[in-house]
């Protein structure tokens, strides 16, 4: 019977089966709490185009382009944050088939089948689709320019729609993170080393120069983005597991051992991956990650030395003259029982935590901010995490004001605003902070958390003299004495 199933309908199969079973045994939260805040932007505003509501995302800034990849959960799920999720979840296991072809064809079928089922059930990968962060699209976007880039050589125009195709998978990678860096640079680098003609050569180093100066230009993207992280905690989290709760003391002993891994399969593998366009893609991609450590560069550190890593074991045990099992695959057997071991374990963890409602420090601060935001209630918060903060409220939700001179300009600036929320050990905060302890009788705290304050004006402030968004029911409070049509969420 299974040899009758058609080779193309396998993957298929197995992503179906693995999503299943990601989604069965809760390793992912069915709600919008611990969601990446580039990504709850892009979805409020593909929500907002095809539901044609208006709400304050078209004032947070230039979003990244995953607005352009959610266009299809915008038109058929609207307001779903399970389709989000799975839609992260499909494009990391397309990334997993790019990882596979690349590494088939650069080592060995079993190579590339040990390293994928390790990659697939990684803490971080999961992780990472649970929060619809950056990480699997990196990678699939990765993977895409690299079908781009051989699909373009073959083609007999210097000019074609592959060109321009290539050309706005750039401008896509470059604005999700700095690490989208990596696909210019490592193209412009491979088309220096490997040109097809010179002529051809310009025309390529022209596009990608026009486009990243465009989306540069543009300064949209790069959200939320986490400078000068530690990378041992970072790669220490994506192999031992996320804590979902308050931050533990910081553990850099995995971390270490990742790192050391790492740094020695860059120099054993430099000069083979040097020569590959995927290679070179995930050796500046870590490299130029180093600056911006997060949990995306951590995704793609781990992916490296998985995907190096069974290549190296598995050309160590062959060195070992023995013609027996644990001669010849001993080493490479007992690693992949350790890691896996070690993925299953965080990955229980996970979900344990996941079924208990752990709910970090800035969650647990939006997740107090919502009980404020009842509907038959004034609400108009501002927040510094605005589109996670309105989609969990479901009500209008601002970005935090500008800097102000003092006290009264802030007053006068957020007049209308029933509460604001911000980290107020962000040293950008660091003015803000200071002119809001200065309001004296005008605020009052509401919750205080190591990772943000919320701080509610009083109604009988100034700040509440005119409320520039009319409650969502006028039976209850006075209508808006300007008749403007109420703005809501989705």
């Amino acid at each position: 019977m299974l040899h009758r199933i058609p080779t193309a309908v396998w993957p298929l199969l197995i992503m179906c089966l693995w999503g299943g079973a990601i989604l069965g045994f809760n390793l992912v939260r069915f709600n919008a709490f611990g969601i990446d805040e580039g990504a709850a932007m892009a979805l409020l505003l593909n929500w907002s185009v095809s539901d044609q509501i208006i709400n304050p995302v078209a004032t947070y800034g230039g979003p990244d382009f995953r607005a352009l990849l959610f266009i299809p959960l915008g038109l058929y799920w609207p307001g779903s944050i399970i389709a989000a999720k799975v839609f992260t979840l499909m494009t990391g296991f397309a990334a997993a088939m790019y990882l596979y072809r690349w590494s088939k064809n650069t080592d060995s079928p079993e190579a590339a089948l040990l390293a994928t089922g390790l990659f697939l059930i990684s803490p971080s990968l999961i992780h990472l689709a649970d929060t619809v962060a950056l990480g699997p699209y990196l990678l699939a976007l990765f993977g895409i320019g690299m079908y781009l880039d051989q699909k373009y050589r073959a083609s007999e125009h210097v000019i074609s729609s592959l060109y321009f195709v290539q050309l706005l998978v750039v401008a896509i990678t470059v604005t999700l993170h700095p690490i989208g860096l990596a696909y210019p640079l490592a193209l412009a680098w491979h088309w220096h080393t490997n040109p097809k003609t010179d002529n051809q050569k310009k025309q390529v180093w022209i596009g990608i120069g026009i486009s990243v100066f465009i989306v540069l230009v543009m300064q949209t993207g790069w959200i939320d983005i986490q400078w000068n992280v530690n990378p041992l905690k970072s790669l220490h989290d994506a192999l031992l597991g996320y804590n979902l709760g308050e931050p533990d003391l910081p553990a850099w002993a995995g971390g270490a051992i990742v790192m050391l891994a790492l740094i020695y399969l860059i120099i054993r593998d430099f000069k083979v991956l040097s020569q590959q366009m995927f290679g070179k893609l995930l050796l500046v991609g870590i490299i130029l990650g180093i600056f911006v450590a997060d949990e995306n560069w951590a995704l793609l550190a781990i992916t490296f030395v998985i995907y190096r890593g069974i290549p190296a074991l598995i050309t160590i045990n062959r060195s070992i003259k023995t013609m027996n099992f644990m001669g010849q695959r001993g080493i490479v057997f007992i690693s992949l029982i350790v890691i896996s071991t070690l993925f299953m374990q965080a990955n229980k963890g996970y979900a344990t935590q996941i079924r208990a409602g752990v709910l970090s420090p800035k969650d647990l601060l939006i997740q107090r901010l919502a009980e404020e935001a009842a509907p038959d209630q004034a609400f108009l918060a501002a927040s510094q995490w605005p589109a996670r903060t309105m989609i969990i409220c479901k009500r209008d939700v601002l970005k935090l004001p500008p800097d102000a001179e003092n006290a009264d300009a802030l007053l006068a600036m957020v007049k209308g605003l029933t509460h604001i929320m911000f980290d107020h050990q962000d040293p950008n905060n660091g003015n803000l902070a200071k002119n809001i302890a200065e309001m004296g009788g005008h605020t009052e705290t509401l919750d205080i958390q190591p990772n943000g304050v919320i701080v509610k004006f009083r109604l009988d402030s100034d700040s509440q003299t005119t409320l520039p968004h009319p409650p969502k029911n006028p039976a209850v409070l006075p209508p808006d004495p300007n008749n403007q049509p109420v703005p809501s969420t989705p």
